[in-house]
C-alpha cells in the first residue's frame, strides 16, 4: 500500500494531477454554470445536477484522455470508455447524493449553497477519481514507482 501511495507523489503523477486539476476546474465551471442554468429553467435540483454532469463527463473524457494521460483519441476502446463512465457515474451519484443531503439538512438551498454543495462533493472525490482514471480507465499506472 505504501508503494502505491508513493505513486501518487511521483513527478509524473503530480504533473497528471495538475492537468487533471485544470480540466477539473474547467469542467467544474461548465457543470456548475449548466446546472444553475438548468435550475433557473425549472428543473429539479437533482435533475439539473445530473444533466450538467453528463455534459461535463463527456468533455472530461476527451480532455483527460488526450492531454492528462497523453493517449490518442482514435485509440479509445469500449472497455476504457465504459470504465470511465462507471467511475464518473459513481462520482456523479455521490455528488447528486451530497446535494440531496445538503437540501435535506438545510431545506431549500440558495444558489450559493447549491453550488457550494457540488464544490464540496468534487473536492471530496478528487483523489479517488484521479487514481481510478489513472489505474483503471487509462491504465497509466507508474510501474517503476510501484516496484520501488
Amino acid at each position: 500500500m505504501r508503494n502505491y501511495l508513493k505513486t501518487l507523489v511521483h513527478p509524473e503523477a503530480l504533473i497528471q494531477m495538475v492537468k487533471l486539476g485544470f480540466i477539473g476546474g474547467f469542467n467544474t465551471f461548465v457543470t456548475l454554470a449548466l446546472s444553475l442554468l438548468f435550475r433557473k429553467l425549472g428543473m429539479l435540483d437533482e435533475l439539473a445536477v445530473a444533466s450538467a454532469w453528463v455534459i461535463g463527463t463527456l468533455l472530461s473524457y476527451f480532455l483527460n484522455r488526450r492531454w492528462t494521460f497523453s493517449l490518442e483519441t482514435k485509440g479509445a476502446n469500449v472497455k476504457e470508455t465504459s470504465n470511465f463512465f462507471v467511475v464518473n457515474i459513481i462520482a456523479g451519484a455521490l455528488t447528486v447524493g451530497f446535494v440531496w443531503l445538503a437540501g435535506r439538512m438545510r431545506g431549500d438551498l440558495s444558489d450559493a449553497e447549491f453550488l457550494g454543495a457540488q464544490i464540496i462533493a468534487s473536492i471530496i472525490i478528487v483523489i479517488p477519481k484521479f487514481a481510478a482514471y489513472r489505474d483503471v480507465v487509462f491504465k497509466r499506472s507508474l510501474t517503476d514507482a510501484n516496484e520501488g
